[in-house]
């Protein structure tokens, strides 16, 4: 006679392919996530500074 434990895990032969399926997509949702963020970092750390350049080399009117 099988245990209800035995039993139980007969009935599982699916869930480990499954959730390793599931776990390397979110792993895989989360490094694109960072990615994109340190991307947007460096090409938001790149603009200010031409915004910069640009303002600096504008003439300013002087006054009297």
């Amino acid at each position: 006679m099988e245990s209800a434990l035995q039993l139980e895990l007969q009935n599982l032969k699916g869930l480990p392919f499954i959730a390793g399926i599931i776990w390397f997509g979110l792993l895989g949702i989360c490094l694109l996530a960072i990615a994109i963020v340190l991307i947007r970092k460096k090409l938001k750390s790149k603009e200010p500074k031409h915004q910069l350049n640009s303002e600096k080399k504008k003439s300013k009117p002087k006054g009297f």
